[in-house]
């Protein structure tokens, strides 16, 4: 190109374009300190819920990364509701959250250091003093990313891979795919696990095969390392 800047990866991947419109760069649009999960077990399991209030959360567009505060090893997935998002764990924590948003125009930097890179109507692309996403991998189906001593944020995700039901009284089991810390928080793996012993009771043999469910496809998550808000 003629003017501008453009930023390669080690293995050659454009991550900057300053002349590319369609490039799309995230930075932190906002972060937080979630409440305290209550009512959790890792044993039983029971998975609890947290709600977070977000204005102007697009689930569609805005990638939500979170991490469990505290020094216990947790399994967590997220749901996005109307007004931002749920938060379930089997463990009774609090969680950090990042909401990354796609870049239009920022606001002028506060330091006097670093990169400023500007459009050609000068709208600014990208900006040192606001977070950007740094992935540290991608996980699809189950695997793990590991970062010895750094602080490991899950992209949040909501997908259940098995959902079965038991005649009355009994009842089914549902399997979702989780994220889960170690207690030092630079382990991410993913998974499925039993999140709910307390599935589908069904009436009659025609329920029992209505209320069946499963999904091989295997999603794909991101982690990436942050400080804590």
């Amino acid at each position: 190109m003629a003017y501008g800047l453009q930023i390669y990866s080690a293995n050659g991947a454009l991550q900057l374009d300053s002349n590319d419109a369609t490039h799309v760069i995230y930075q932190m649009g906002l972060s937080g300190t979630s409440g305290t999960v209550s009512g959790a077990s890792s044993s039983t399991p029971v998975f609890a819920g947290v709600n977070v209030t977000v204005s102007n959360y697009n689930p569609q567009e805005d990638l939500l990364f979170y991490q469990p505060t505290g020094s216990a090893a947790v399994a967590a997935y997220v749901v996005p509701i109307s007004t931002g998002f749920t938060i379930f764990s089997n463990t009774d924590t609090s969680f950090y959250y990042y909401i990354f948003r796609k870049v239009t125009t920022l606001g002028d930097p506060s330091s006097n250091y670093g990169i400023e890179v500007y459009d050609a109507s000068g709208n600014i692309l990208f900006n040192q003093d606001v977070l950007a996403a740094r992935v540290k991998g991608r996980i699809t189906g189950t695997g793990n990313v590991v970062a010895s001593g750094k602080s490991l944020y899950a992209l949040g995700s909501f997908k259940y891979q098995l959902i079965t039901s038991q005649l009355y009284p009994r009842r089914g089991k549902v399997r979702a795919w989780c994220a889960n810390w170690n207690a030092a928080r630079d382990t991410v793996s993913f998974g499925t696990r039993v999140t709910d012993v307390d599935g589908v009771s069904a009436a009659t043999e025609a329920e029992l095969n209505d209320s069946f469910y499963v999904d091989t496809t295997e999603p794909t998550i991101l982690v990436i390392e942050a400080p804590d808000p």
